[in-house]
């Protein structure tokens, strides 16, 4: 089973490296992707917490959308 989650994240540029860029100029999105269903992690305080998907499951499901040499940089992603 898949669940959908909405993904904020930026596209850092083919040969773009860590100190060549201010966030602010980067491309900015935010999309809905299929990811694995979250799993139980146990109760605290009486709630029933989760985990969600690792983040490179994440990263590869918004790698696969990008053009060759792009690269995301995840900000946050959220059940939808």
């Amino acid at each position: 089973m898949s669940t959908a989650y909405r993904v904020k994240y930026a596209i850092l540029p083919p040969g773009t490296g860590p100190d060549d860029y201010e966030s602010a100029d980067l491309v900015h999105r935010e999309e809905l992707f299929e990811l694995s269903d979250p799993e139980l992690a146990g109760d605290v305080a009486g709630q029933q917490l989760r985990y969600g998907p690792h983040h490179s499951e994440v990263e590869a499901a918004v790698q696969a959308t990008l053009q060759e040499g792009e690269r995301p940089i995840i900000f946050r992603y959220d059940l939808a």
